[in-house]
Formats: C-alpha cells, structure tokens, sequence
C-alpha cells in the first residue's frame, strides 16, 4: 500500500481531540434516594457497566470517524497482481479486436463490433497516462507499434468489419511477440471476441499457448461481447460442377442451409445470373434445406456472373448470399503426336470418349497426327501438344515447339520405345531446348506411380481418393532415368523406388512436362506399362485430364476466392497489354497499370464480398476476365466455445473472461492505476458517523414519562 498524500496522514494525531474532551467532561451520577437501597444499589451497577461500555463504543467510533478522514485525504493506493503490475512502472497493453463479418451480428439495434469498440475504447480512457498500448485486428497485418493512448484510440477509430486475413489466435500471437519485447512494463492483453468455437478451435488454442510462453508474466482477458444464444442461417460455400464449362456443357451448383433459427417462416433460396451491363435475372428457385443442387444450361461462351441468395432476414446478413463466376470457354484443342497410327487412341479416349459423343459437350477437342505429318506452322492453333512416344525430332521441329511453349502453350511429351538407341539426338542441344534434361538410359525395374503429394494440379483430381488409388495395380515395367535435370525442372511424381516419373519446367509463358514411360503401349508383352490397359484404368483417365488441365491452363487459374485472397488471372497468349480495368462489386471502375512482361494479373485488392470484372480495350488485346468473392463459411458459425476449455488449455491463472465494463475494470485497476481506497474509506467514514450519532442520541435521549424518582435527564445514570 502507498499514499498519493502522505503528510495529511498526521490528522490521525487528531483523535486525541475527543479523548481529551472524554476525560475532562466526565459526570458524577446522581445520588437518589429509593425505599429499597439494596435493589437501587444493584441497578446502579449495572448501569455505570452499561455507561462505560456505551462511552467506550463512542470513543472508538469518534476516534475512527477522524482516523479514517485522515487517512482518506492521504489518497491511499492498493497494488495488487491483477496485471502482476508494481507502482511506478508503466504499463502496456495489447487490444485485440476481432472486426471479422460474423462480428456484424445485430442485436438490440448495434452489432458485436460496434461493443467490442466501445467497450475498447472505454478502457483505452481507463489507462493511465503514462500508458503503452496497441491496437490489432484481423484484417491488417502490418506489424503494430505500441504508442500512447491516443494513438490507441485513433486505431479503435478505423477498425470496421472486414474479411480477416489471419486468425483471432495468430493477431494475439502477434500482440504477445509485441509485448515481449517491452521491458520494465506490466503486459497485459485484452482480446474482444463474441466467443464463437470457430476462433478456438485446438489449433488456435495451440497457438494462444505456444505464444504465452514466451511471456510468462503475461495475462489474457477475453472481454466477451457474444450473444449466449446467437440465431442464423446461412449458405454454405458453393461446390460448382466447374469454373470452366464448355460451350453446351450445363453448369451444377451445389450448395445448402446451415444454422436453425427458432420460429423462422419457410424460406426459399434463389440463383440469379447477372450479365454485363444489365440487371441480374433470376434463374431457378428452390426451398431451403441442407442440400440444394441447381443445373443453368444454355450458357454461352465468356464470362457469367451471379449469386445464390437466402430468400429471409436474420441478424447476420452477410452470409445470405454466396456469389459464383464461371467461363464459359471452346474447348480447349490438343494436339495428339503419335509415333504410329492408333498410338494416341488411349489419351484421345480419356479427353474425348467416343461413346458419349453427341451426349455431353467434350472437355477437350483432340486432333491427331503422325510424326511424319506435323507441321510446325500449325502448333500454335491448338492449346496444347502431346508427344506420345516419340523418335529424335528434326532441330527445326524442336525448336517451333521451345518457342511454342515460349509464348505460352504447353506442351507434354510422353517417353518410350522409339526414343531407345538414339540418347545422341535425344540429348542434342535443340532437343534440350524442350526436355528438362539429359537422358541417361532406361531402367527395367518393374514399378509403380507413388506420388509424394498430391497438391500439383495435375493429380489433384486423384487428392481426394489419394489413399485408395491401386498404384501396384498399374505396374511400370520400363521407364526413362535422366542422367541430370536442370535447375528450372520440378518432379511433379515418383516412382516406388524414388525414381522421377513426371519433370516439368516453365519456359517463358509456357510449361513443358515429361512423362518417362509412354501413354500409348498396348497390353503386349513388350508393353512398358499398363497405366492405360488395367481393366479398370480410371487412376490413368484422372491423370491424362489432371495433364491436359494444366497444359492449357484452365487448372491453375480459379475464379472463385474467399475474399481477401490474391487473385491470379492468366493474361492472353502472345499479349501485349499495358493495363486493364478493375470493376469492384461497389464504386468506380479502376485503372491499373501492367507490366509488359507479366504473365498473369495478380490481384490483392479482394477484401469486398461480390462479383469482380477485369477487362482491358484495344482492338488487339481487348479481353474480359472475371472473379467472385466470398465470405469464408466460418463467418456464420456462431456456436459458442466453452471457456472452460479455453482456461484448462491456457491456464486458469493466465486467462480471464470480463463481460462488463465492471468485470474489465476489475483486471486492470490494480496493477495499471492501482485501486484508490479513498472512495471505500470515506463510506466508512459516513457510516461510522451514522452510528455515532444514533448511539449518542440513544445514551443521551431523555425520558419524560421517566422523571422523578428514578427518572433521568441528558446524561443521568441510575
């Protein structure tokens, strides 16, 4: 304990005031006469014990009256450890505002937000003035600084609902760190949080934990501004059939209803397609439930935009609606090399089957050619070109396909018999232009695909059954080693035995990938592998459409995100843009500029929710893309966590849950400002006044109907 005014504490000197006056205004009692002395004697006794403990109380009672006015003029201050804080030091503080769309949740008229910044900026205003603070949100992530308490309160100032870019549990990391590096200073953190499960989860509990460590002395007060029985319904992220249909090809969008809100009226759930330059118009309508699945056909080629929307009103409107692009796009042409004819006839099936033509629009278009017959004036019409087996090629032929690629096409080649015998031509120098290394031999070693990853595009079609594919299934008898690869070359997939199946490499705008056993051997004894002749090759039929994808590029280029995303959109083959337009879903078009060697628009600007347009004029380069944002499906999820598991992860001597202004005022005023007692010692003061003056009325009160004998006055005694 302290004193802000120690000098006035001398007033407690002052209690010798009233003894004085107790020792000198002491009265005699009163001789009366009574019939029965014995009886009168005995009463008096008992009153003059009654007396002196009556004085006595009155005593105490003005001595304390004094005692306390003196010590409440000294300003007493109480330390405590509600912060581990200690008089005289500073004191920082980290604020961590969780200014996520689900924070946007109304109730009585203001949102989640709207309290936890007034409840921040109250306590900001508690602070003393010699105070550290800083302030961070989800949606930046620039390192703060700590500054006084202004700053503190400008920052509280800005923070508006955004789509967060990092977790609620690495923004408290990062103020931790902050802290860390403070020295002398009492640390403390205060997160503003609704409390929902989505924002502690075990991994961000993890986290919390792994980042209280580094700062042993450090306390976290979770200031809950939640609603402990929020009520939604929203839309779950949109499963779309493809990004990029073909021209005839329906459009399938997958989505459905999460969330139950008692008493709410059926409602219905709308798809609506706007066109560039008009008004949207509404496509298809259903019920709502979990599941809802619409089919939009008779799209024509370019870009289409629209948005599902929840046809009810809740108090978090931002996950009502879910917005979608798609490109409607020709499909895309692949030229098949083949060796020999009927060499292509496995890959040609797997892109464009047969027995479904005149059914479903094709993904692919596929033409096929000898070796002998290719031209190379005609590459640059397709998309992509697939060698399939093929021999030593003229240097002419090798280097139309280096510049091919150079400006952006894509080109695969699928190594196998022909190339045996001929390693000179196949490792010559216009060769090389297009193979990602030397060759060295070919191994026999039977073997199988075993890929590491599946994260590439080319087997991501194979991810989500990546632990069921019967690889040992699709023996490789023979396949290509390569005596050394180059620096720009990236296996894509291995052997069992560790050896690389597929290589690829970028050159220029373009991509190269190499397959080092063939594509197109039948189920032969010199076979080098059954990939495409297994009775049930649907791990071959994945794998070929994974490759023609990535080829053309339609698998490496999304056009849905979750809003704050970077975007990455391919610019046209052989391009020559200096600049494109912006259209946001709100506000003016904007004009960016872009540099003349860049490959694709890359985009960060996506933290707003809705449909995006990029387009660029120019009769030469005139082009039009587009993109969708949404909100992440966790945005709605407003299932309250349980503290109590929250204080068994962290610590229940690390962490404190404050839900009013009272509740926030008790962990900081004891080690931030300490806790004056004055208010607390002047109530004391009034009470023991209260009780001197009663008990002085009652030991000095006069008794009428007691006068006489045995009567007393102010002040008698029996």
């Amino acid at each position: 304990m302290s004193f802000l005014n120690l000098t006035l504490l001398a007033g407690v000197l002052a209690i010798a005031i009233p003894i004085a006056l107790h020792l000198i205004m002491r009265r005699e009692p009163q001789r009366l006469e009574f019939p029965a002395l014995r009886f009168v004697r005995q009463r008096q006794q008992t009153n003059q014990r009654r007396l002196r403990l009556r004085h006595w109380l009155l005593l105490a009672l003005r001595c304390g009256v004094l005692a306390l006015l003196a010590m409440a003029l000294a300003r007493p201050v109480l330390w405590g450890d509600g912060l581990r804080g200690k008089p005289n030091t500073d004191t920082a503080i980290g604020f961590v505002v969780d200014n996520s769309l689900g924070m946007t949740y109304q109730q009585d008229g203001s949102t989640r937000l709207d309290e936890a910044l007034d409840e921040a900026t109250w306590l900001v205003e508690q602070l003393p003035a010699n105070a550290l603070a800083t302030v961070v949100d989800r949606s930046t992530q620039r390192s703060p600084r700590l500054g006084d308490r202004d700053a503190a309160m400008l920052r509280l100032e800005r923070i508006a609902p955004a789509t967060p870019r990092r977790s609620l549990a690495e923004a408290t990391s990062e103020v931790i760190g902050i802290l860390s590096e403070t020295s002398g200073a009492t640390p403390s953190v205060y997160v503003f949080t609704d409390q929902s499960k989505a924002n502690f989860d075990e991994p961000s509990l993890d986290t919390l934990a792994e980042a209280l460590e580094k700062l042993p002395n450090a306390k976290i007060h979770f200031v809950d501004v939640g609603v402990n029985a929020p009520r939604n319904r929203g839309l779950t992220t949109l499963e779309l059939s493809t990004e990029r249909p073909s021209a005839g090809e329906p459009l399938t969008i997958r989505t459905g209803v999460y969330g139950t809100t008692e008493g709410d009226t059926a409602s219905s759930v709308e798809v609506w397609l706007a066109e560039r330059g008009s008004e949207p118009t509404k496509r298809a309508d259903k019920p709502a439930s979990e599941t809802l699945e619409f089919t939009l056909a008779g799209l024509a080629a370019g870009v289409h935009q629209g948005f599902i929307r929840l046809m009810s009103t809740d108090a978090l409107p931002n996950d009502n609606t879910r917005y979608f692009t798609v490109e409607v796009v020709e499909p895309p042409t692949v030229l098949l090399v083949e060796a020999e004819p009927g060499g292509a006839i496995f890959v040609s099936e797997a892109l464009a089957p047969s027995a479904l033509a005149g059914v479903i629009a094709p993904r692919f278009i596929c033409e096929t050619v000898t070796v002998g017959r290719l031209r190379v004036d005609e590459i640059n019409e397709f998309d992509a070109v697939v060698l399939l087996d093929p021999p030593p090629l003229a240097e002419s032929t090798w280097r139309a396909l280096a510049e091919y690629a150079q400006s952006g096409g894509g080109v695969a080649v699928c190594l196998g018999g022909e190339s045996v015998g001929k390693l000179a031509e196949m490792n010559s120098t216009a060769a090389q232009l297009v193979l990602p290394g030397k060759l060295k031999w070919t191994s026999r070693t039977p073997r199988y695909l075993q890929p590491r990853s599946y994260e590439h595009p080319i087997l991501r079609e194979l991810a989500d059954v990546a632990g069921e594919t019967p690889w040992p299934l699709f023996p490789v008898f023979q396949a290509w080693q390569f005596d050394s690869l180059d620096s720009a070359a990236s296996i894509v997939s291995y052997f069992a035995d560790g050896s690389p199946a597929i290589v690829e490499q970028t050159l220029g705008s373009g991509r190269v990938v190499v397959v080092t056993t063939p594509f197109s051997d039948r189920a032969t004894a010199s076979a080098w592998n059954l990939l495409p002749t297994n009775p049930e090759p649907w791990p071959f039929l994945a794998l070929v459409n994974g490759l023609a994808d990535y080829l053309v590029g339609t698998a490496t280029h999304p056009l849905n995100y979750t809003a704050g995303q970077s975007v990455v959109l391919p610019l046209p083959r052989r391009s020559d843009l200096s600049s494109f337009v912006l259209t946001p879903p709100e506000g003016e078009p904007l004009v960016q500029s872009l540099d003349p060697m860049a490959r694709d628009i890359v985009l960060s600007v996506t933290s707003e929710v809705g449909n995006y347009r990029v387009t660029s004029g120019g009769t030469q380069s005139q082009f039009e893309r587009g993109f969708s944002t949404n909100v992440d499906d966790s945005a709605g999820r407003l299932e309250r966590a349980d503290f109590s598991d929250i204080e068994s992860r962290l610590g229940r001597d690390r962490v404190t849950r404050a839900s009013s202004r009272s509740d926030i005022s008790s962990t900081i005023d004891l080690a931030a400002t300490g806790r004056e007692l004055f208010p607390w010692i002047i109530t004391c003061v009034a009470l023991m006044l209260a009780a001197e003056q009663i008990l002085a009325n009652r030991f000095y009160a006069s008794s009428p109907s007691r006068t006489g004998v045995g009567g007393r006055g102010r002040g008698s005694d029996d």
